[in-house]
């Protein structure tokens, strides 16, 4: 993109960071260039983005920081509060948006309204059983099912410990426990397992309310709630027990009212056991088209993802099932490597850290802009570092997510995901495709993603708007990419996406239309983790 070519091509011009750390810590000359270099590709991204600068007190701002408006935003603090301006939003005609972790990188979160964000509203516990119908209890008996009502700005790091002391667990998570529990469940986020649904799947109960005060209790046609006893109690909530609008109630995007609380199912508390292999994409994409997928040698498993080098075809395969207590014992537990610590520790890195008073994941993203021909090796190597040659054994939640809510300290990234239907092997067309383009992109115009394309598997979901909508036998994919955030430089990733975004939309069209058929669902799901 002609960010100072010419002048860190004087100091490197090669594709190995290592190398290029030997040289820097070796060659003053050169250490003393890149010195004076990297203070100018500092302020020539902070004034190519003044336009995200501003008095930030009149502004509400998202993690990413691309996203800023003037609204007025209420931090809600009880229901009562919530109430009050859901009457308020009528009177002065004014639009209701509210957030969780304010995490997402689109335009979805704007209104020039009230802007809605939950504080100390953390709040887990078990749901009345004398609301609920017999039919329920007796079932959830039988299948060791219990109910926990949950508020929203609960986030999943708060959930998973309270579930654990009652010995209790969600039956999968996502990669990222940063975000709060209606957050995760409006934008359909899902982990991974071929037979195991989006996490929205967790949700039974949905009580929202409506610009006016108008409160709903939203529930499946079949629903947990004994419609009598609930009136009786609750005589100012309506109960609507319907398959239809419970659909359109849990992903939501925000768009049908507040969402406060929700009741989320759970099962007993379970062991994980994780195995690692080295692969090739070459390989993994043959092995993956096998069928049945019940005893396909990767699909077959719990939990399945498949993490793809995108500038070479290195492959690491993640394969997870229900650990026995000996599994427990046998293994050990699992290590938290962060995904770019071997280099953030380069002197190279930290030098550029310590010279522009920033953190390293900034100092890495500047190098890696300055010298993009490095983005290969660094991603494969930073994959390979997650590589573990013996089986890994613990409690799901640390199996899962062994950072906590953190994907990698010191690190933001931005991270763009796509879903296609798995019938005639449309996920391998769609994620050759994207690796093409990801190397055209790289080719062209110097646009590299800064890791993994990580592809995961999931049943379907019913909820309309979820990118893992579909009919109960249908099997969905996904590929997960994310972009080291650095400072407020947003641009470069809207035109990376962009390029994504509008080649996808060129290929689902191309399919529909030679094919008759849906190659995969137009729905990105960008978020800042952090």
């Amino acid at each position: 993109m002609g960010f100072f070519d010419d002048e860190a091509r004087e100091i490197y011009d090669g594709k190995d960071i290592h190398e290029l750390n030997d040289i820097f810590t070796k060659n003053e000359e050169i250490a003393e260039k890149l010195r004076k270099l990297v203070p100018k590709a500092h302020q020539k991204i902070i004034n190519e983005n003044k336009d995200h600068d501003g008095d930030e007190e009149e502004v509400a701002i998202n993690r990413a920081g691309n996203i800023r408006f003037k609204t007025d935003i209420v931090d809600i603090k009880s229901f009562q509060q919530l109430s009050d301006v859901m009457k308020k939003s009528v009177q002065e005609n004014k639009n209701v948006k509210a957030v969780g972790s304010f995490a997402a990188f689109s335009e979805v979160t704007e209104t020039n309204g009230y802007l809605l964000k939950p504080v100390t509203n953390s709040y887990v516990a078990k749901t009345d059983l004398q609301l609920l119908n017999e039919e329920t209890i007796s079932q959830a008996k039988k299948d060791d099912i219990v109910y926990y009502d949950v508020k929203w700005g609960t986030r999943i790091f708060e959930i998973l410990p309270a579930l654990k002391k009652d010995n209790r667990a969600f039956f999968n998570v996502g990669g990222w426990t940063g975000q709060d529990i209606v957050g995760v469940n409006a934008t359909s986020t899902h982990g991974s397992g071929i037979t195991l649904p989006p996490l929205c799947s967790l949700i039974v109960s949905v009580s929202m309310v409506v610009p006016g005060d108008k409160l709903y209790k939203v529930e499946p046609t079949n629903g947990i709630t004994d419609p009598s006893k609930f009136s009786q109690k609750f005589p100012n909530i309506t109960l609507i027990q319907d398959d239809k609008t419970f659909n359109a109630a849990v992903v939501t995007i925000g768009s049908l009212g507040v969402t406060y609380e929700v009741t989320v199912w759970t099962i007993p508390l379970y062991n994980i056991i994780e195995r690692r292999e080295e692969a090739t994409w070459t390989n993994v994409k043959s092995i993956l088209k096998q069928k049945p997928y019940s005893t396909n040698p990767y699909l077959k498993f719990r939990n399945t993802e498949i993490w793809i080098s995108p500038y070479t075809d290195y492959a690491l395969i993640t394969l997870r099932d229900l650990a026995t207590n000996e599994d427990v014992k046998n293994y050990s537990k699992p290590e938290a490597k962060e995904l770019f610590q071997e280099f953030i520790a380069l002197p190279v890195v930290q030098e550029v850290s310590k010279v522009l008073s920033i953190t390293v994941g900034g100092a890495l993203y500047l190098l890696l802009l300055l010298f993009p021909a490095i983005t290969p090796v660094v991603n494969e190597e930073a994959l390979r570092s997650q590589y573990h040659k013996d089986p890994v054994a613990d409690s799901y939640d640390l199996i899962y997510n062994p950072f906590g809510p953190g994907f990698v300290n010191d690190f933001k990234v931005i991270s763009v995901e796509f879903s296609f239907s798995m019938k005639d092997d449309n996920h391998i067309l769609a994620t050759e495709a994207i690796l093409k383009t990801l190397k055209e992109l790289q080719h062209k115009h110097n646009l590299c993603i800064h890791g993994p394309a990580s592809m995961r598997f999931s049943a379907a979901s019913s909820q309309y708007l979820s990118m893992g909508n579909g009919s109960s036998d249908e099997t969905r994919a996904y590929l997960e990419m994310i972009i080291l955030v650095y400072v407020c430089m947003i641009k470069i990733f809207e035109f990376s996406f962009k390029f994504l975004f509008l080649f996808y939309l060129f290929v689902f069209w191309f399919f529909f239309l030679i094919k008759y058929r849906t190659f995969g669902l137009i729905i990105i799901n960008v978020y800042l983790i952090h």
